[in-house]
Formats: C-alpha cells, structure tokens, sequence
C-alpha cells in the first residue's frame, strides 16, 4: 500500500500536535469508547453532507437521480503513528459516489471539510486498528455506504432523513458488524474464561489463574483477547448517539454550508 496523502496541511499539523504531543492520559477503556463515539460522529457528519449533496441548485457535479454509493479503503490520512500505535482512521473507509469522490459534489469550504473527514486518524494501539478491520470486513463498510445512499435517495426534510439514515441503518448495521467480527475473533485461540472456586475452601479463588497466564503470555492469543474486549467498548460508545445527529444540529450545519 502505498503512503497516504493528507488533503489539508494546516490541519494535518494540528491534529499532529493534538494527539501525538499532547499527552492523553486515559485508560483503555476510555480510548476504546472515545474511538467508537469519535466513529459515529464522524459517521453522523458525512451524512449531514450527503444531505447537502442531494440539494438542488448546489454547486458541484450534478448527482444522478439513483446515484450508486460504494466505501472502498482509506486514500488520505492526516498523519502517521509510530512504535506499536497505529493510525487508525475514525470512518470505515472512503466513501465513492458514483465512483466520485462525494466533495467533488460541493464546492469551497464545504467541499474541503468533507474531503477531511477522511483523513482523521486516531493514533491508538495497533490491537485498536485491528479490530476495526474485522468489525469492517465484517459489515460496517457496506453499512456505511448504505447510510450515506439512504440520505443521497431519500425525499424527505433532510434532518430527518439524516437522523433515521443513522439511527435506523448505521447503527443496527454497525451493531451487527460488531457482533460478526466478535463471533469470527471467537473462533480464533482465546485464554481460557477464569474460573471461581464454589467450595467453603476455594470460594471466590481463580482456580485457573495459572492456565490462563500462561495462555496470555502468546501474542497471538492475547491480540485477539484485546481485540475482542475492544469491540464490546466499540459497542458501548452507541449508548449515546453524537449531538451532531439532533435535529437543530443538522439544519445549523447545512444552513453554513449553503448560505
């Protein structure tokens, strides 16, 4: 694979000093969920522009009346991770439609902010950047597409087009790559589930502690243990939906972007 390009130079350097300078000290819970709720809200920020792109009289490529909207791999990214961080994109993939890139259908500051959508990284343990990949190949790359065409095809008022592109095909959808990726890494070696004493001598006691110590010590084994911890945070950060998905949110951001 080639080395990815950054669309914005000003903004490449300041999510650079962000989050490879400024130190976030948080656990990895906490940057699981962060990455997931950072997903979806990047997720819920594409699809406001794709109601920008269904507007007539916008400038930019005409959209055809059944546009054909596909998610292929990352293209661009802000800047590159080191050591065992990668840089783990925040949007499954880059969105085409019509085998177009989707700012080519606006045009000026619009156009520009939606181009770097696609190039926010997040510079997070490779584990991270993994089970994006399983949760991606497992569905959430063609859930996103989907959410994007529901919004681009829909006739409605767009905030709530917009709303129920997110809440009723991304997140079922999301929700159930999830699961699959989480069903596949469970075929993969696992340690052993701990096991408590029941007995008056033993009660409370790991009796395997030893077992599954062991059973971590292999790399393979405990990516995949992380891996699939990490998912079921993945799955949590939907408990709140992103602010950019309320109503007013969506009318105030496309009132910027056309007026």
């Amino acid at each position: 694979m080639g080395r990815r390009r950054s669309p914005d130079r000003a903004v490449a350097a300041e999510e650079r000093f962000r989050l490879l300078r400024v130190q976030r000290f948080s656990s990895d819970t906490e940057k699981a969920l962060w990455h997931g709720r950072s997903r979806n809200t990047r997720v819920a920020k594409v699809l406001v522009y794709m109601a920008a792109i269904r507007m007539p009289d916008r400038p930019g490529l005409p959209l055809t009346p059944n546009p054909g909207v596909t998610c292929k791999g990352a293209e661009q990214q802000f800047f590159s991770a080191s050591g065992e961080n990668q840089a783990a994109h925040l949007l499954p993939g880059q969105i085409l439609i019509d085998n177009t890139y989707p700012w080519l259908f606006l045009q000026g500051e619009p156009a520009r902010l939606l181009q770097n959508e696609f190039a926010y990284v997040d510079p997070i343990h490779a584990n991270y950047n993994a089970a994006d990949r399983v949760a991606e190949r497992n569905g959430m790359v063609d859930t996103f597409a989907d959410a994007c065409r529901a919004v681009l095809t829909s006739a409605g008022e767009a905030e709530t087009d917009v709303s129920n592109a997110y809440h009723r095909v991304w997140v079922p959808g999301a929700l159930a790559a999830i699961a699959a990726a989480e069903h596949e890494l469970r075929s993969e070696p696992l340690p052993p589930p701990l096991v408590y004493g029941t007995s008056p001598e033993d009660y409370g006691m790991i009796l395997n502690l030893e077992e599954r110590s062991e059973a971590m010590n292999d790399e393979d084994t405990w990516n995949n243990f992380e891996q699939l911890s990490m998912l079921d945070y993945y799955r949590a950060a939907f408990d709140e939906a992103p602010s950019e998905i309320e109503p007013r949110a969506i009318v105030s951001a496309l009132n910027t972007m056309v007026n």
